[in-house]
């Protein structure tokens, strides 16, 4: 679980800076679509790798293992990101101009967790895919 939860967090924290860069205007859009397509298969790919370590458990152990490391990422990423904001806008003035980057900063927690969602979702179909192939050819696609 806690594997799965670190490469979720690994997620958020590259998914977030690759919107961060877009938002401020570092990347087209063309280098912006080709980077996100190129982590997500990678993001894809390592929590498909890292969820293969535990195919020895029964399928109910595994979605279990899936969830809580999911879980643990949606409830801790906002805590950990918004938690400090929100106390920093209360210590700085409003003319610091904190107060605006608020919606901003929620935003991207959001788009973050939604990709990390889809990541899970995405390399869940790809672990049930490659179980049931190799159902079909024992010995020669690993599950």
């Amino acid at each position: 679980m806690l594997a799965l939860a670190a490469t979720n967090a690994v997620g958020v924290v590259l998914f977030g800076t690759l919107y961060a860069l877009a938002g401020a205007r570092v990347l087209s859009q063309l280098a912006f679509l080709t980077c996100l397509i190129v982590l997500f298969a990678l993001m894809t790919g390592l929590w498909v790798r890292t969820e293969a370590r535990h195919r020895g458990l029964d399928l109910v152990g595994r979605l279990g293992r899936i969830v809580l490391g999911l879980l643990l990422v949606v409830v801790v990423t906002p805590a950990v990101v918004l938690a400090p904001l929100f106390w920093l806008e209360e210590q700085l003035p409003r003319e610091a101009g904190l107060h605006g980057a608020r919606g901003g900063v929620m935003a991207l927690v959001l788009i973050t967790l939604v990709l990390v969602f889809l990541m899970n979702f995405t390399g869940a179909l790809v672990a049930a895919g490659r179980a049931g192939l190799a159902r079909w050819h024992p010995g020669r696609i690993p599950a």
